[in-house]
């Protein structure tokens, strides 16, 4: 006697939204996919219901519970019952992934309004099924990104509010949150005062109840996302737009861009600038007996009177001292003095320099000048190929073999044109305005007092290893080369010659 073999199977429901209750609803598709078991002879072993989900992708909760319990292999189940194909998943990939799995343990998918079965046809079927499923998710997808973008360019938010920030009712646009709004207006006006690192700031905010949404207590990272975001002053970027938003900023736009930092330093905590202008010479000047770099400190004496020294670092030198800033800036000076190139020397300089410019150049200019020329032969060339194509001499595949060809060398000659392109400018007027600094060095110095930055880089480019200090004068390691070569010039008494370094370089 034949033995009839158990049919076995699970019912998956899922709406994408609580509002879908219409044709779609929950209790529908567990009443047909309940009455289509009974038709085939199917015990129901367990119903997955899945609410607000969408079956963009794979995971989601119930349809995971689904998946794990017809793997099981302790409950054999036959079929995995949906009440339509897009229920099960509205993606391609994943959907052949899940049937590819539920395969593997013996699990059939069955569609209670569509004709899937394991017939060529009805496999067919299914993969059309699929594909309409993605289908219509992508247009919803596509629909729904669309409204977005006009809601945004409309200068609404779309997305969750950020703290500060609320949303009363589904859709609409934002409003300040009178709760968490007072929060961040006190993080910008504490961070516009200079003095917080952003770890100092989320400390400061915490112990003034300021809270996540969570609960949790604000972190660094947290007060560095608040402050770099405009939405707080009324402009809110996306879909790569900058649009003025259509609700209340929470800080004016100035108190915005006075916290954003001006440079790296202010992103870290306790980070001191490398520029002091009140202590130029401070990590510049080196002791000769120890190698370190000097620092610079002030002090306030009786009567509020503020006392400036350079120092070492360390007290651990057997030179250690302290010099008063005064006389330590007056040795540079003195230093600087002392190395400016005197009018003679200039113009010698520039007259060597000048003379190798206008050598170089006029090199330059026949190179370029020869090279144009092969330019040209190797463009009349490329039309006689045109004109042999034309007249039949040429197959198809000859011609663009010797048109490419052409076409190449062509390139190559352009490129070392190019790269041997000189700009027509006055070199007298070019040195003219080098020397402007060069002529008085110190007084150059002395000028870019408030511009702490230029003139650390304009003691770099004059002294590029430091200047050395023995405790009572300056020395130098190395001078840039117009410098060195005045001393040299000076110390021998001789003509200024022309050495390596100072004639323009070119590449032929």
């Amino acid at each position: 006697m034949e033995t009839r073999v158990q049919k076995t199977g699970i019912i998956y429901v899922r709406v994408s939204s609580v509002e879908q209750v219409s044709g779609t609803s929950l209790g529908m598709q567990e009443r047909l996919c309940n009455e289509f078991a009974e038709r085939e002879g199917i015990e129901i072993l367990a119903t997955f219901i899945e609410e607000g989900e969408s079956a963009k992708t794979a995971n989601r909760t119930e349809f995971q519970k689904a998946l794990a319990f017809c793997t099981n292999k302790k409950t054999p189940v036959s079929f995995f019952i949906v009440h339509k194909v897009d229920r099960f998943t509205r993606s391609q990939s994943d959907h052949f992934a899940a049937r590819a799995l539920l395969k593997k343990y013996g699990t059939e998918l069955r569609s209670v309004s569509e004709p899937i079965t394991d017939d060529p046809v009805g496999k067919a079927m299914e993969g059309m099924l699929a594909v309409f499923a993605e289908f219509d998710n992508n247009v919803r997808s596509n629909r729904s990104r669309s409204g977005m973008i006009e809601k945004f360019k409309r200068g609404e938010w779309v997305w969750k509010p950020p703290i500060g920030y609320k949303r009363i009712s589904k859709g609409g646009n934002l409003i300040v949150d009178d709760e968490t709004a007072p929060h961040i207006r006190m993080i910008f006006e504490e961070y516009a005062k200079g003095t917080h690192s952003f770890r100092s700031l989320a400390k400061f905010m915490s112990e003034n109840g300021m809270r996540t949404s969570h609960g949790r207590k604000p972190c660094m990272q947290l007060m560095e996302k608040i402050i770099r975001n405009p939405i707080y002053y009324g402009l809110i970027k996306g879909f790569g737009l900058e649009i003025k938003a259509q609700f209340a900023p929470i800080i004016e736009e100035e108190l915005f861009w006075k916290c954003q930092p001006r440079n790296k330093a202010r992103f870290h905590s306790g980070a001191r600038q490398k520029e002091n202008a009140e202590f130029p010479l401070r990590r510049f000047a080196i002791c000769t007996h120890c190698g370190k770099s000097l620092t610079g400190s002030a002090s306030t004496g009786r009567g509020g009177v503020k006392y400036s020294y350079y120092h070492h670092h360390k007290q651990d030198c057997s030179a250690a001292m302290s010099v008063p800033k005064e006389a330590l800036e007056q040795e540079f000076i003195e230093l600087l003095q002392s190395i400016t190139p005197n009018r003679k020397y200039e113009k010698l300089f520039k007259a060597i320099v000048v003379d190798v410019w206008k050598k170089n150049y006029k090199h330059l200019g026949s190179e370029g000048a020869r090279i144009e020329k092969e330019i040209n032969i190797l463009k009349e060339e490329r039309l006689r190929v045109f004109d042999l194509h034309r007249a039949g001499k040429y197959e198809d595949d000859e011609f663009l073999e010797q048109k490419n060809l052409i076409n190449l060398k062509i390139a190559e000659k352009e490129a070392l044109r190019a790269q041997n392109k000189i700009e027509e400018f006055s070199m007298e007027e070019a040195l003219d305005y080098c020397f402007r600094f060069v002529r008085d060095t110190a007084k150059t110095w002395l000028t870019l007092k408030d511009q702490p930055a230029h003139r650390l880089r304009f003691q770099n480019q004059v002294f590029p290893e430091k200047v050395l200090f023995d405790g009572k004068k300056f020395g130098t390691k190395k001078m840039s080369l117009v410098y060195e070569l005045n001393q040299t010039n000076d110390a021998e008494n001789t003509k200024l010659v022309t050495l390596r370094g100072i004639e323009p370089r070119f590449h032929p």
